[in-house]
């Protein structure tokens, strides 16, 4: 398998391809705005758009290319408005993809339309899995308009919605024809969302590369989450800003080097879990009151003590991240999850990603490397009792 990157001719935009068995599958552009984009679109032959944005994704996006709406539906569908989605975790349901289904008919959505999804991972998560279906699969376009979504949710095709509480357990992996992500939603993003987001880059660089980390941890130590006079995020007036552009194409690379070795997560995808399992009970057990991210952040530091319990992460490993994390105002007050680790064995228990040889638990090994590591139940009891 092999992966371009590039930038394209003069401007500031990045291209980088996803390729499965020498066939693009999907291709990842990033600039700071969004005028590049209708370039891209114009060479996409549809017969129709319909686009689906998060509500609180619309301001932010006329923001950066005012009139961006009208223009990207006028042509196709005499001005058409988007489909505004509600984008909580509450809506992550089967009823919501049929609601969604039945909007695309109203649209006229026929097998050559393009469904184009604007906002965070809530939303590419519905939105895909919805074009994914309707009419046994149409082609969807993502602009992810957070840094979650930017850095993870939008890229390598998994999509879905939640059943009985436990995250995502009905989906399917269908990859966009392209994402396209512009670093100008950053900087008025709501500071809570940069550090909601943060958890997911720097289990990228984790996962593979060291000197990312390290320069990820040095922009965002003493990050304020309530800077700016108007809680954005401050980060127009930061002096790394390019940096911090060049950091979000490289965890996003290192994802898509990922899923383009092993699309249907047979196999190396999983290692993009480190911190999920965990995270994802705790989701559960919580209802919902922890933010993804945050409950990545805190699945990652069990990870990591997991792994020195087990004897396979560095000595150390657990309380260096942790005081990165600290640094970061990820988790500047402690623990996120304050309950017992205990209550989340029988949600991890039913994770999605449990095989027959017991749940793969993946845990660093050090920075820039994870390894997966099935564990039986009797076993993840000791882990779960030791954290």
């Amino acid at each position: 398998m092999k992966n371009r990157s590039e930038k394209e001719g003069k401007c500031s935009m990045k291209r980088k391809e996803l390729i499965v068995n020498d066939k693009t599958e999907s291709v990842l552009y990033m600039d700071k705005g969004l005028g590049e984009f209708f370039g891209i679109l114009s060479s996409v032959p549809r017969s129709s758009v319909v686009v689906v944005a998060d509500r609180n994704a619309v301001a932010p996006t006329e923001r950066i290319f005012p009139g961006f709406f009208q223009k990207i539906t006028g042509p196709h569908q005499d001005g058409l408005l988007p489909i505004i989605l509600d984008a909580t975790e509450s809506r992550k349901t089967l009823g919501t993809i049929e609601e969604l289904c039945r909007k695309f008919e109203q649209a006229g959505a026929d097998r050559d339309s393009l469904i184009i999804a604007v906002g965070g991972g809530i939303t590419t998560d519905i939105v895909g899995f919805a074009a994914s279906v309707y009419r046994r699969g149409l082609r969807a376009v993502f602009i992810p308009t957070t840094l979650l979504a930017q850095v993870d949710a939008a890229i390598g095709g998994k999509n879905g919605v939640n059943l009985d509480g436990y995250k995502n357990m009905i989906g399917t992996i269908r990859q966009p024809l392209f994402v396209f992500s512009a670093t100008g939603y950053l900087l008025s993003m709501p500071p809570q969302l940069i550090v909601s987001g943060l958890p997911e880059l720097l289990k990228a660089f984790i996962i593979g590369s060291k000197e990312d980390y390290e320069t990820a941890c040095r922009i965002f130590s003493g990050f304020r989450a309530d800077s700016g006079p108007e809680k954005h995020s401050g980060l127009e007036k930061h002096p790394d800003l390019e940096t911090l552009s060049d950091l979000i194409f490289s965890a996003a690379s290192i994802k898509t080097d990922i899923v383009s070795e092993d699309s249907f997560e047979h196999g190396r995808r999983e290692l993009l879990n480190l911190g999920h399992t965990f995270a994802h009970a705790i989701e559960t057990v919580t209802e919902g009151a922890t933010a993804h991210g945050l409950a990545v952040a805190e699945g990652i530091v069990m990870a990591a003590r997991a792994g020195e319990m087990l004897g396979i992460t560095e000595a150390g490993f657990a309380d260096k991240i942790e005081k990165d994390f600290a640094a970061c105002r990820i988790r500047e007050n402690g623990k996120i999850y304050g309950e017992s680790p205990a209550d989340l064995l029988p949600v991890m228990l039913d994770d999605k990603k449990m095989h027959a040889d017991g749940l793969h638990l993946i845990v660093p090994v050090c920075l820039g490397k994870v390894v997966s590591v099935p564990v039986t139940e009797s076993r993840l009891k000791k882990i779960l009792s030791g954290l």
